[in-house]
């Protein structure tokens, strides 16, 4: 339950009304015992003005003395303190119920209101001390007070219905907070639950975007995507493992013919070893394909690091035309060289990627043309490319030539080539270079660029 989404947000959101409802409550308890506090206040007042006025009609203080219950009445519970005192401290009028001791208190002058800033609390009781005038002119001093039993009742009963109602407010929020959570958290289940029916052979379902709420579209999308990534990389990783099984079993079906053949009857030495050098020449096709494999696999982990250094394209591109020279020559082409400036790189993979790229210009290119190797310039990218004048690469085909295996015509696969791996390297070293590579293929030729960042290369 901890680790539960709605029962943590229901526990939050009880968390949080039980904090709203004890500021509501505290603000209204203080609110009551200050209404209250202002009441008996009042009331002080207006009992000791009372007195004044009683003393002051009065005919005689026996008079007053001998009809009690005028005064007595006059204060209506058990909890009212009320002395009358001489200038001389006699006592004309003492009622306290409950026979408490009172401190002398300092009387505010007979000619002045009473106001609530001349109440004294002590020992739970409210006093409030003043001078009258008796009969005859007679100077009395007046003592009213009222004890804060009730009010402290009222108080605590109200505290007490406060405790109870932001209990049980939290109590019911936790649980309707719950149980709204819980509602509201069906899509998510139905969601898992239309997960759970994906497997690798549904990856082309798509979990429904509509009628869904406004917070989950944009997580469903994202998964939505995310399948559409995998099912490609599936249905490419199938691909992948077809076209190795297809390369692969090509040159094992050479080595177990042509050695069944040379078994089946006694042949001489020297047929014998052409057989031998047939099967090397397959063994040799499987190991670059092998060693192909590994640099890509490598190359995707990271696991090939760079040696950067500054690069004479120039030089380079010399050194890749005389290599290719003859095949170029066997194919009536011929190869030109535009490269200028330096540029930061790897030169071994440089010098590969480039190789791959000439080598399938060359292939592909028409008798008589030419295949250049250039340069352009960007404000973030130095683009290397090979161009060359052959048969147009039709759109469909543009998207995947960098996949491994993939040819654009399968019947033209050659002994000496790279097994559909050549285009597929090439995209594995721009990417340890994070660069970019990009085709452009029309009526006027076909371009294949290599987009490398400025390091300061000039």
């Amino acid at each position: 339950m901890s680790r539960s989404i709605a029962w943590r947000l229901a526990l939050a959101i009880a968390l949080t009304c039980a904090l709203v409802l004890s500021v509501i409550g505290v603000f209204l308890y203080r609110s009551l015992a200050s209404e209250l506090a202002f009441r008996d206040d009042q009331a002080l007042l207006g009992r000791l003005e009372q007195m004044r006025a009683l003393l002051n009609d009065s005919d005689s203080l026996e008079a007053l003395q001998a009809r009690p219950r005028l005064y007595q009445n006059m204060l209506g519970n058990q909890d009212s303190v009320l002395l009358v005192n001489r200038q001389d401290g006699g006592q004309v009028i003492a009622i306290n119920p409950h026979q408490q001791s009172l401190p002398a208190l300092q009387p505010i002058p007979r000619n002045r209101a009473p106001q609530r800033a001349d109440i004294q609390t002590l020992d739970a009781t409210v006093l409030l001390a003043g001078m009258a005038q008796g009969p005859a002119g007679e100077t009395l001093s007046v003592t009213v007070g009222k004890r804060l039993n009730e009010r402290e009742l009222i108080l605590a009963r109200y505290r007490l219905n406060l405790y109870g109602a932001v209990g049980l407010g939290t109590l019911l929020a936790f649980c309707l907070g719950g149980f709204l959570l819980r509602r509201g958290l069906e899509p998510l289940r139905s969601l898992a639950h239309a997960l759970r029916g994906i497997n690798p052979r549904s990856l082309d379902q798509r979990m429904p975007v509509n009628n869904v709420p406004t917070e989950l579209k944009e997580p469903i999308q994202a998964l939505n995507a995310m399948l559409a990534r995998l099912e490609d990389s599936f249905e490419r990783l199938s691909q992948f493992s077809a076209d190795l099984a297809h390369e692969i079993r090509t040159p094992l079906h050479n080595l177990l013919g042509s050695n069944s053949l040379a078994l089946n009857q006694s042949r001489s030495p020297l047929e014998y070893q052409e057989v031998l050098a047939s099967n090397i020449e397959e063994y040799e096709r499987l190991n670059r394909m092998a060693e192909n494999l590994m640099f890509m696999a490598r190359a995707e982990h990271g696991q090939r690091p760079l040696h950067l250094q500054a690069i004479n394209l120039r030089k380079v591109g010399d050194e890749l035309c005389d290599y290719f020279d003859a095949l170029a020559e066997d194919r009536d082409v011929r190869l030109g060289n535009s490269l200028s400036g330096t540029l930061t790189a790897d030169l071994q993979l440089l010098q590969r990627a480039l190789s791959n790229l000439l080598a399938n210009a060359v292939r592909h290119a028409e008798p008589g043309s030419s295949v250049r190797l250039l340069r352009r310039d960007e404000a973030d990218y130095c683009w290397i490319g090979v161009h060359n004048v052959g048969l147009t690469i039709e759109p469909q085909h543009v998207s995947k030539l960098f996949d491994r295996f993939y040819r654009v015509d399968p019947s033209r696969s050659e002994p000496g080539d790279s097994g559909g791996l050549g285009l597929a390297i090439v995209w594995s070293i721009m990417q340890l270079h994070g660069g970019q590579v990009q085709v452009n293929s029309d009526s006027s030729g076909t371009l294949f660029e290599l987009g490398f960042a400025h390091l300061g290369e000039h």
